[in-house]
């Protein structure tokens, strides 16, 4: 099944639901610190690569500046940060939300990816094993639905943890349950000023083809028949390839593509992407952080706000628009 969230879609496949009492409504106590069973991927050089290629990166092949995301023999071969997004997994988020006692029943057409947020802890290795640890970790009543963080720490071969991610999902139907309403702190608006930084990067009509081979294979993004039953006259690009895409021109301005300066990256999910269309990420620089925000270059519209990213020896002044 496919679920809608602003600038992408979860899908879920294969997912063993677990036979269990269920409550009637959410109970904080009972969802709140629930982990999830660990679980391991691997992954190598030319997965590195291929994600790279899938947020865009390389597509002119004589510049020096992305030499090292797409090919295994330079020698600063790097993964990009934002590669890290894909280690958890979207099926085993949504068994574990089955599997905790204090969560109702409820529709998987009604989960939506609202927030992604990234920690760089160390520098992703070229290739790894990696041990993924999740843990619900706060529930918030929306009223007409809940709104579940959930941390996922990965770490390599020899326990060294490498990143968190935490994944912010809106689930529509289950609100009402008498929790906080506000538990966790909102990230800040774009300023009103003029960006002082640019980036646009003009994705491919497959870009999607590219992305889903690192992880979401998701059919909405690829088959017009499962995009129509989405409610979009076309297939639409992934959220979190916009993410990877907004990480590239973070990294390249403010980390001069220096993997070790790039600390964490976050922002919401707001309004979807066609493949082919441009995405322009817009920075400023505010209290030592990067603010920025993702725009549709053709359509006008926001489709990744609030974002937020860390990176090393950054100056709180303002940075030059010339």
């Amino acid at each position: 099944s496919t679920q809608r969230h602003g600038a992408s879609q979860i899908s879920f496949t294969h997912v063993a639901v677990t036979k269990m009492s269920k409550p009637e409504k959410v109970i904080p106590e009972k969802v709140v610190g629930f982990q999830i069973t660990p679980n391991t991927k691997s992954y190598t050089q030319k997965d590195a690569i291929v994600y790279a290629l899938g947020v865009g990166a390389c597509k002119d092949p004589l510049d020096e500046s992305e030499f090292k995301f797409g090919y295994e023999l330079a020698q600063d071969f790097s993964a990009l940060p934002t590669m890290a997004v894909c280690f958890p997994s979207f099926d085993g988020l949504f068994e574990a939300m089955n599997a905790c006692p204090g969560m109702p029943n409820f529709n998987p057409m009604m989960l939506l990816h609202g927030e992604q947020k990234l920690v760089i802890k160390n520098p992703l290795p070229s290739s790894a094993t990696i041990t993924n640890k999740a843990v619900i970790t706060n529930v918030e009543d929306k009223g007409k639905g809940a709104l579940l963080s959930v941390d996922i720490t990965s770490s390599d071969e020899n326990g060294q943890v490498l990143c968190v991610n935490t994944t912010r999902t809106f689930i529509r139907g289950i609100g009402g349950f008498g929790g906080p309403k506000s538990a966790s702190a909102p990230l800040p608006a774009a300023p009103k000023r003029p960006a002082d930084k640019s980036q646009a990067y003009k994705t491919e009509p497959n870009q999607a083809f590219l992305y889903r081979l690192s992880g979401d294979p998701n059919p909405l993004h690829v088959d017009p028949n499962m995009a129509a039953m989405g409610g979009f006259d076309r297939p639409i690009l992934h959220g979190l390839c916009t993410f990877g895409h907004a990480g590239r021109a973070i990294l390249k301005h403010f980390c001069d593509n220096d993997v070790n300066k790039f600390k964490s990256i976050e922002g919401r999910f707001s309004s979807h992407v066609f493949p082919g269309e441009t995405l322009v990420t817009e920075m400023w620089v505010e209290n030592g952080k990067v603010l920025f925000q993702v725009k549709n270059q053709e359509r006008g519209t926001v489709c990744l706000s609030n974002g937020v990213a860390e990176v090393e020896g950054l100056s709180s002044a303002p940075q030059s628009r010339l």
